[in-house]
């Protein structure tokens, strides 16, 4: 299989289909986002909810995505209006969907530069024997260099526009398979080896050891929540990046098949992160803490304290380089199908002229942690990379995520019969009682994915 019409492809294999896709979903969350939440939460307790959760909502959701994608064999762009032509005010989607790409991108690629410069750094061993304070500082003087910063977008970039452009099955579905079966064979590799140190048992302990304890202090509830807020954002759905790979594969196998392997592998990938990172950490007595400081000063000082951890660093960096740009390369993928589709442009053309959109979209946000580091739009503390990510993690995927089902389960889309069709299409898993399902979608789904915007804008604004 082939290009078609030289714009459009489709995947060689099944493989390489669930390999990019879950390389889409995961990202810096599964690394440092999940595992913290996994110990505060109650350990086994909360990877429990999380399953039941993952099963409730993420594969419905993910398996949304993928039927707009196959039925329609279009990008976000023409997808809602080729399945339902008369009906156009489902045209909002797209013009949300590519708004959030670009500005996913605006911001994630600043994040994957810095990692690659980490892995740089890392390898070349400036970071190792450096104290807590001359971390710190590197990482600052990183922030308020906007050159350095922008040298690496342009890197990270150019590398996943390239791959791009060399097509869907020579560049994204060939780089992509590699890069996550060597990321997969990273972290068990770096697994095993914090499973050996000192401080194993302690930190797998407080990861995975029901605690009904820690449970009660965050509160039942919380501890939902938070299960609900994971699965959500960590697959990445309601902007449209696993949309387009949805419309490149065949109707060989049914999309609640293949959603729950692609849910399954970004699950692996969240669990093993946190058996790398809390043996470690409780090893070398080392408060594991949310967010990049996790990545970019706390795992450096550990590094630093560990035997043969210019080697170990430069693993880690490795393997976080990797699944930021499996992410990158889903969504530029997305951005350039878009692109093709909505001014005609061959998918050379769109990924020479993104080359150079994407980086420039990315100037702002860098500057925000230095010159413009005084505009604080979302309250003291806050930057621009801030904001980006409130629209995007906040805005853009649940509203997304929500008229996607709306139009999926409305008259006036694509009607229910036409997303159970496309669904149940192959070999595999059905989708099973369609009216029970329907009401399902129509209320549970929906009332869900308002309830998770509702408390994002609380926490946000009112917390």
């Amino acid at each position: 299989m082939g290009d078609v019409n030289n714009t459009r492809g489709v995947f060689a294999s099944r493989l390489g289909f669930l390999l990019v896709a879950a390389g889409c979903a995961v990202g810096l969350g599964n690394v440092w986002r999940f595992p913290f939440i996994t110990g505060q939460c109650g350990g086994a307790i909360f990877v429990l909810i999380y399953i039941v959760f993952l099963f409730l909502l993420g594969i419905p959701i993910l398996t949304v995505e993928l039927a707009i994608g196959r039925s329609s064999g279009c990008s976000v762009v023409k997808a809602f209006t080729s399945i339902s032509p008369n009906f156009r005010r489902w045209g909002v989607i797209p013009v949300i969907s590519m708004f959030g790409l670009y500005m996913l991108m605006s911001y994630y690629s600043v994040i994957a530069g810095w990692l690659v410069y980490y892995f740089v750094q890392v390898a070349e061993g400036s970071t190792i024997g450096l104290s807590k304070t001359e971390i710190g500082a590197k990482f600052n003087s990183l922030q308020a260099d906007p050159y350095i910063q922008l040298a690496y977008v342009f890197m990270v970039i150019a590398t996943v526009c390239f791959i791009c452009y060399r097509g869907l099955q020579n560049g994204v579905e060939k780089i992509t398979k590699y890069c996550m079966v060597g990321m997969f064979l990273v972290m068990i590799v770096m697994a095993a080896n914090s499973l050996t140190l000192e401080g194993a048992s302690a930190g797998m302990s407080f990861y995975l050891k029901p605690d009904l304890e820690a449970v009660e202090k965050v509160g039942w509830f919380n501890v939902i929540l938070n299960a609900m807020t994971q699965v959500f954002f960590s697959l990445s759905v309601g902007i449209g990046s696993i949309l387009i790979f949805g419309s490149y594969i065949s109707k060989k196998h049914s999309l609640i098949k293949e959603s729950s392997i692609i849910a399954i592998l970004d699950t692996i990938v969240a669990l093993l992160a946190g058996v790398i990172i809390f043996p470690a950490c409780y090893t070398y007595g080392i408060k594991p803490d949310v967010g990049p400081t996790l990545v970019f000063q706390t795992m450096i000082q550990m590094f630093s304290q560990m035997p043969n951890g210019r080697i170990w660093g430069s693993v880690f960096f490795l393997f976080l380089s990797i699944a930021a740009l499996t992410t990158v390369v889903a969504v530029i993928e997305g951005i350039i199908a878009g692109c093709m589709e909505l001014f005609n442009w061959s998918r050379h053309k769109s990924a020479m002229v993104n080359f150079v959109v994407i980086p420039l979209l990315s100037v702002p946000v860098i500057l925000g942690f230095n010159q413009w580091s005084g505009f604080t739009p979302l309250g003291s503390g806050s930057n621009i990379l801030d904001l980006c990510d409130f629209i995007v993690t906040n805005n853009v995927l649940p509203i997304g995520a929500l008229l996607m089902v709306m139009f999926c389960v409305s008259k006036t889309g694509w009607g229910w019969n036409g997303y159970v069709n496309e669904v149940n299409s192959g070999s595999g898993i059905k989708l099973p009682g369609a009216e029970f399902a329907r009401i399902y979608y129509k209320y549970f789904v929906v009332s869900i994915i308002i309830v998770l915007l509702l408390t994002g804008y609380y926490g946000k604004f009112f917390a």
